[in-house]
């Protein structure tokens, strides 16, 4: 019984994670029309940066935590005023840029932190008690927080004023641009918003699994499939296939081997390659 609440608990955890990165992922997209391939490398940095605040600079995680995500956005921004935007004109620069941008993070902390498994240490210690189960109280609150953030993520979106004008420059660049709408802004927020999902995501699966300097790879490649899966720009289909994967890589390793798992996974975005190649939600 203990082992099936944890597994509930490993699923859904990995469910909001992918959802996060996910939508991360697809703000940049949609608004930009740029593949981030550097949202792996941001993911790992900020757990980094999360682990070296708490650990050596003595930061409680609640401080350390926002400081992380507020550095990573601010990242964001100057990554697409200076990098993205200057070369938004040609698809293979900007997929280069996020080429370099990844290695250079991610070799920077491989250099100086080295490639043994490191953790963010908990935010809150200890376990609660569901009658006679326990469950590590960080998870609960990791589920509850991610929760927070994805319904006002949600509520951002389809409810404030810059998400209408994300929106509108989204369905329509040039009609946006008749209205008044700057892209040049909406593209910063896109990209802050995106880096700072992707640092979320990031300090979650420190605090909560092993943390190495390549873990930013593995976590690029299943959101690729997130996001193929779901259809490019579509964010309902990110909440439903993020969940999916919540259950695959959650549950399944419980029974198979990790990289059964991951070979089913490759399965299915190939076979719906073939049978949709717009994903489950994206539009023919």
């Amino acid at each position: 019984m203990e082992l099936a609440i944890q597994t509930v608990i490993n699923v859904i955890l990995l469910g909001v994670v992918y959802i996060l990165m996910g939508m991360g992922f697809a703000f940049i997209l949609n608004l930009l029309g740029v593949f981030n391939l550097a949202h792996g490398a941001i993911f790992v940095s900020a757990a980094y940066g999360c682990y070296l605040m708490v650990v050596k600079l003595g930061l409680p995680g609640f401080v350390a935590f926002p400081l992380t995500v507020l550095v990573s956005a601010a990242f964001g921004v100057l990554v697409e005023r200076f990098l993205f935007r200057p070369m938004k004109a040609d698809f293979n620069r900007v997929m280069m840029v996020c080429i370099a941008l990844s290695t250079i993070l991610v070799t920077t902390f491989n250099r100086f932190l080295g490639t043994r498994a490191l953790s963010i240490p908990p935010f809150i210690p200890g376990t609660t008690g569901f009658g006679s189960y326990k469950v590590d109280t960080d998870r609960i609150l990791a589920f509850g927080i991610g929760i927070v953030i994805l319904i006002a993520i949600i509520v951002f979106v389809d409810r404030s004023r810059w998400g209408a004008r994300m929106q509108a420059v989204t369905q329509n660049k040039e009609g946006a641009a008749l209205q008044g709408i700057r892209f040049g802004q909406i593209a910063s927020l896109a990209c802050a918003v995106g880096f700072g999902l992707a640092a979320i995501g990031g300090v979650f699966m420190g605090s909560l699994y092993n943390l190495t300097p390549f873990i930013g790879d593995v976590t690029l490649i299943k959101v690729l499939m997130l996001v193929i899966l779901a259809g490019l720009g579509s964010f309902n289909g990110i909440f439903y296939v993020g969940a999916l994967l919540g259950v695959l890589y959650g549950a399944l390793p419980v029974f198979l081997n990790g990289a059964v798992v991951d070979a089913l996974a490759s399965v299915m975005v190939l076979a719906l390659l073939i049978i949709r190649p717009k994903g489950f939600f994206g539009h023919e």
